[in-house]
């Protein structure tokens, strides 16, 4: 199982034995107000980390991440016609 840290949050895309799952929690960059063009993967894991901290979680676990068309209506009041989205839920594990 892959794990990654970011701002003291840890990222598994899997779910590890020991983790004691909060809440489920997501992120979107991109739309009218923010351009998804010049975001990255760092961007969506600091959304994320903020909201897990905010839940007292020091993980997220079953991380998922990637980009997602908008659509064609979307895509003619967006910036982009791509956003970047990342899922998981906000967990305690110990290490």
């Amino acid at each position: 199982m892959r794990k990654t840290m970011y701002d003291g949050v840890a990222f598994y895309e899997g779910r590890p034995p020991a983790a004691q799952c909060l809440q489920s929690i997501e992120a979107t960059i991109g739309g009218v107000l923010k351009s998804a063009q010049l975001s990255t993967l760092d961007d969506v894991k600091k959304v994320l980390a903020s909201r897990a901290r905010e839940l007292g979680a020091n993980a997220v676990v079953d991380f998922q991440y990637g980009q997602k068309s908008v659509g064609i209506f979307a895509s003619l009041i967006s910036r982009d016609d791509v956003n970047w989205y990342g899922t998981g839920m906000a967990a305690v594990v110990k290490d």
